[in-house]
């Protein structure tokens, strides 16, 4: 009886060993695949926000360059205007020189200094409207795809 006792404990350790190593295989095989679908799922985000990173540098890039353009646009619009008021100037020195009477350049005189306001005021108007419109339109693209890169950076 003692035999059969001995024998009886020694297939009941086993079986529990057997047991106890089933039990371990399978929460190492779900460790396993548990560290699969982590990393699996964690490659694809990179990459994601990679591809999304991308996009939001080229979309600010292009924002740039426009801005960029409309600030040498402003300054070359500066320099035309310059370049005709001192031409306008020039002229109107010519023709004081020519002045016969000091009534005539009176008359020379306010002419231009009234076609040099309104001109004046003219290029004031579209120099503000030309850096409102450049600096709206800039502004909703980058609001824009700042948003979109949140947003995507989100979902990831």
């Amino acid at each position: 009886m003692t035999k059969k006792i001995e024998t009886t404990a020694k297939t009941s350790a086993t079986k529990t060993a057997d047991n106890d190593n089933k039990i371990t295989d399978r929460v190492a095989e779900g460790a396993r695949e548990m560290v699969k679908r982590t990393t699996h799922t964690a490659e694809e985000r990179a990459e994601d926000l990679l591809a999304t990173s991308k996009k939001y540098n080229e979309q600010l890039e292009s924002v740039l360059v426009r801005a960029a353009r409309g600030y040498a646009n402003i300054l070359n619009n500066m320099a035309d205007a310059a370049y005709v008021n001192v031409n306008r100037g020039i002229k109107t020195a010519e023709k004081l020189a020519e002045a016969k009477s000091i009534s005539d350049a009176m008359q020379i005189q306010s002419e231009y200094v009234r076609e040099q306001s309104t001109c004046s005021m003219n290029n004031a108007r579209a120099a503000v409207e030309y850096v409102r419109d450049v600096v709206t339109e800039t502004s909703e693209e980058l609001r824009g795809t700042a948003t979109n890169m949140m947003k995507s950076d989100k979902a990831a």
